[in-house]
């Protein structure tokens, strides 16, 4: 498997959950729908993990339940809300593509990384991508703070994952703060909307949407690119996701692509490209091809959170 076809299938199924909230909010509310799509997927993943037999103490125990709180509850709960708000799909994506810049900037603060000029440069264009969508979008007013604490659970996630390195096979991490964000899910849809749903067609659709490709899809491509790529080009790549789910959101949700979100487009593939091309002869990350379980404990910067890849999921602009 070559590294272009890992970077295009990690920004694919990343990007595809940016459309599954506003297929599925039409068919039941953001809460229950939230809460069935964990429900489903917690399911999936413990009739899996008893075949792997991990081993973990309760440090571990704690550490992935406050990554799924963190990842799950705080990053899903906002975009979801978002959605419900009106906040369209290229629009949040493009806030939380912010996150690379959040976790540079924490990582030269706290771990003493350094990153070239034209990588900073990529970043900054990437932050610049954000500034101008948003700026084009003046009729959400405080909805646009929805997005904006998703993008501090997302990168608070990854800060904590980098700080703690957690010996956690993947399995059963995703396991663990899967089964945390079900349990907060459906306690806050039993405390709101209800769990009660139509059982629509195109409801089984956005669930199974949900919870294969933009879940468990997602988040499988966003390892195998952590892998085979490294975490600083991987949270790099997240540049590339608002464009495609902006794709995502014209053809299946007729969603309209502004100037704004055109010319943000532009920048986010400007700013990959200069990271990436800096990428390939800076030494301040190496590659980690061979890793397949082990966690990288010598301090390089681990850019991005595990969180399941493609998760997030916004809705379009009403």
């Amino acid at each position: 498997m070559t590294r272009t076809s890992v970077a295009v299938g990690f920004v694919l199924l990343w990007s595809c959950g940016f459309v599954g909230a506003a297929w599925g909010t039409a068919a039941a509310e953001p809460a229950a729908l939230l809460a069935w799509r964990y429900v489903i997927t917690a399911g999936l993943l413990l009739a899996v993990t008893p075949l792997i037999r991990a081993r973990f103490g309760r440090r571990d125990l704690g550490r992935q339940c406050v990554l799924g709180l963190t990842a799950h509850v705080v990053f899903l709960g906002g975009l979801f809300a978002a959605a419900a708000s009106g906040v369209d799909a290229g629009t949040t994506a493009l806030v939380c593509s912010a996150q690379p810049l959040l976790v540079a900037a924490a990582g030269a603060a706290f771990w003493g990384d350094r990153l070239t000029p034209r990588q900073w440069t990529g970043v900054g264009l990437g932050l610049g991508a954000v500034a101008i969508c948003v700026g084009g979008v003046s009729d959400l007013g405080p909805a646009l703070a929805l997005p904006v604490i998703s993008l501090l659970g997302l990168t608070c996630s990854a800060l904590l994952e980098r700080r703690w390195t957690p010996r956690v096979d993947v399995v059963t991490a995703l396991t663990i703060q899967v089964g945390v964000a079900a349990i907060v899910f459906v306690t806050a849809a039993l405390l709101t909307s209800g769990m009660t749903v139509e059982p629509t067609p195109r409801l089984a659709a956005s669930l199974a949407w949900l919870v294969i490709p933009a879940g468990l899809g997602g988040y499988g491509a966003y390892l195998l690119a952590l892998r085979h790529l490294g975490a600083t080009h991987t949270s790099m790549l997240l540049y590339l996701t608002p464009p495609v789910a902006a794709i995502w959101a014209w053809a299946m949700l007729g969603d309209r692509i502004g100037a704004p979100q055109l010319i943000a487009m532009v920048l986010g593939i400007v700013a990959v490209l200069l990271t990436v091309s800096a990428g390939r002869n800076d030494h301040t990350e190496p590659s980690r091809p061979e890793q397949s379980g082990r966690n990288d404990r010598s301090g390089t910067d681990r850019a991005a959170s595990p969180v399941s890849g493609g998760e997030a999921a916004v809705g379009r602009r009403r």
